[in-house]
């Protein structure tokens, strides 16, 4: 009953920590997934003959080892003077006439997330709202219109589902040259702020999330509620052990104190009787 019951907790415990794990790590990939996308090459043998054909997949420089889910069965390796990596296999036998395709599915990585993008908006906002009793504002005004007519068109040309793959990775580059020129009309935005005698205080920056390696407030969130249900759940599992583990002490001992002693508390000593005393008192 006891090893059982022992057993019972071992396993409570480790499905409560992989509970936590699983609520900790869906509550990040499921914030930030994407569909993965797949490449495509097929190798076709037209002769009448076997043939022994090499496979060569060139990646997109902007994919590394980690964003590869799948090789297909491929080999991967990195491309020194092409700076970017490829999957390769050297002996593909085909037979006659027959054609095989190697699929290799990639994590997307090609687009710039939508907190970053909203963040560069509501921080332009944020400036011409600073503008607006200037004398600069009828000029400002034009370029924060213009940086979030931006802004929007690299959204929208992201989420673009018509793209084919190739223009999708091409769309996504363009629209790193974008946000950085947006960036460089912000510093621009800031200069002007700065003319007018409103400098940036520390509370206006604290008010925006310009930086986009700084998670989102709906991430943050999401992490800690993962991480207090996840503490919650690890507390719970060592206290149930603890309190089940000192159950079983307990019981152990008293079984051994029986086992020793018999069913009563301890050994009965025999009390003197008054004769005893008596003669034992008598020189």
């Amino acid at each position: 009953m006891n090893q059982w019951f022992r057993r019972s907790l071992n396993n409570i415990f480790g499905w409560v920590v992989l509970l936590g794990l699983c609520t900790l790590s869906g509550s990040v990939l499921g914030a930030v997934s994407r569909e993965p996308i797949t490449m495509s090459v097929v190798v076709v043998n037209p002769s009448a003959l076997k043939k022994v054909i090499p496979v060569r997949i060139d990646l997109p420089r902007e994919v590394t080892p980690k964003d590869v889910l799948d090789t297909g069965g491929l080999a991967l390796e990195y491309d020194d003077s092409r700076a970017n990596y490829y999957v390769y296999k050297e002996n593909v036998e085909l037979a006659p006439k027959k054609t095989r395709v190697f699929e290799v599915v990639l994590r997307d990585v090609w687009f710039i997330p939508q907190e970053q993008l909203d963040s560069l908006k509501d921080y332009t906002r944020l400036v011409i709202d600073k503008l607006k009793d200037t004398d600069y504002y009828k000029t400002s005004k034009p370029l924060a219109d213009s940086i979030v007519t931006r802004l929007d068109e690299v959204a929208a040309m992201q989420n673009d589902d018509s793209l084919s793959r190739k223009s999708y990775i091409g769309a996504y580059r363009l629209n790193l040259q974008a946000v950085g020129k947006i960036k460089e009309q912000l510093d621009r935005l800031e200069k002007i702020l700065a003319t007018a005698g409103g400098p940036l205080a520390p509370g206006m920056l604290a008010k925006t999330k310009i930086k986009s390696e700084e998670p989102s407030k709906t991430m943050t969130w999401i992490l800690i509620f993962a991480i207090i249900i996840f503490v919650g759940f690890l507390a719970a599992a060592f206290f149930f052990t603890w309190h089940g583990q000192t159950r079983l002490a307990k019981e152990d001992l008293l079984s051994a104190k029986r086992a020793a002693f018999g069913e009563n508390e301890g050994p009965k000593t025999e009390e003197p009787s008054p004769e005893n005393n008596k003669d034992s008192t008598k020189p």
